[in-house]
């Protein structure tokens, strides 16, 4: 919840209480949390026991069950733990689960904990159980840790002295078969989603956000290649002709192509190309507009044919394009 400090019971409902009526004068829930020194995902879940149930379920209650045996000092040294990968203290995966945490107390701490207290005990310290997000064994992590400290701080630097622009750019291939979710139906109905049958039909798309709020895209004619990704900076440059940008892309073989380095040397005055490092798509927000078309907008959708297919990814594209606000959201995930 808060950031390595204890609060109070009386002291954690005033902040519900003054959260809710900074969010009512139009505060805006990232800067209320950075205020008080707490998760955001903490005040939104204050402000949605507020919309269910109102003031009265922002108050404190008495806690139940009898304190833990951990000192405040080893609890503050456990929560620092396990915001890192298990795997780092000796388990076989990243995950943490119960028995993980009741082994590792008793192993660091020397306290032994019933196995039917540990949800209860977790979730007094703050932590919900969440699906985690895939990544990839080949990431290098040092890399990735280089590309946030110091590569990124560095582009970003170059960008503001020169007036110039960061777009993430990628591509995507979106099939005829869309990806299928999950339904609310009842134990005894097996859901079904009717989708076309046919394979083979695509329509491949590169696009470039900017956390301005920018969302330019492009439908590829051919398979991806370094001369789409070039047409594709051309049509970049035409649309911000008076500044210079700094496109940052993932690092496969078409990006690197000699002919695509050529091209960003000859046309350094208005591109300066950068790669990220290997197997990180979450380092890129053009990923989630992927995300948000395939999941949330084709969803399941019955399409027919490839000209359906292509209206459809069209229309998607056109409408995340007149909401910046919520591209800017896509850097913040």
């Amino acid at each position: 919840m808060a950031y390595g400090y204890s609060i109070n019971h009386n002291t954690l409902e005033i902040m519900r209480m003054t959260a809710v009526r900074m969010v009512k004068r139009g505060i805006r829930v990232e800067d209320i949390a950075m205020g008080m020194r707490l998760n955001r995902s903490t005040v939104f879940g204050w402000l949605q026991k507020y919309r269910r149930h109102g003031l009265k379920q922002l108050k404190s209650r008495k806690t139940t069950g009898s304190p833990t045996k951990l000192e405040q000092k080893n609890i503050f040294k456990l929560m620092n733990i396990l915001r890192e990968p298990a795997i780092d203290h000796g388990f076989a995966s990243d995950l943490w689960t119960g028995p993980r945490v009741r082994t590792l107390i008793r192993k660091r701490f020397g306290i032994k904990m019933h196995r039917d207290y540990m949800p209860r005990f977790l979730r007094r310290l703050g932590l919900v159980r969440k699906s985690p997000e895939r990544r990839a064994l080949e990431q290098d992590i040092k890399k990735v840790r280089r590309w946030k400290r110091y590569e990124l701080p560095k582009i970003t630097r170059s960008a503001f002295q020169s007036k110039g622009l960061i777009l993430y750019g990628d591509e995507s291939v979106f099939k005829l078969i869309p990806h299928v979710g999950k339904t609310w139906t009842f134990p005894d109905v097996k859901p079904i989603a009717r989708v076309s049958g046919k394979k083979g039909i695509y329509v491949a798309v590169t696009s470039a956000v900017s956390i301005k709020g920018h969302l330019l895209f492009q439908i590829a004619k051919t398979n991806f290649n370094s001369k789409t990704l070039i047409n594709f900076m051309k049509s970049l440059h035409k649309h911000f002709i008076n500044r210079k940008l700094f496109f940052i892309i993932d690092g496969a073989p078409c990006h690197k192509a000699k002919v695509v380095g050529r091209f960003a040397l000859e046309n350094a005055s208005w591109l300066s190309l950068h790669y990220l490092p290997g197997y990180s798509p979450e380092l890129n927000p053009d990923e989630e507009v992927w995300n948000t078309i395939k999941i949330q907008k084709l969803n399941a959708k019955p399409i027919k044919d490839k000209k359906e297919l292509q209206s459809a990814v069209l229309g998607s594209l056109r409408s995340i394009q007149k909401r910046p606000e919520q591209i800017k959201e896509f850097f913040n995930k």
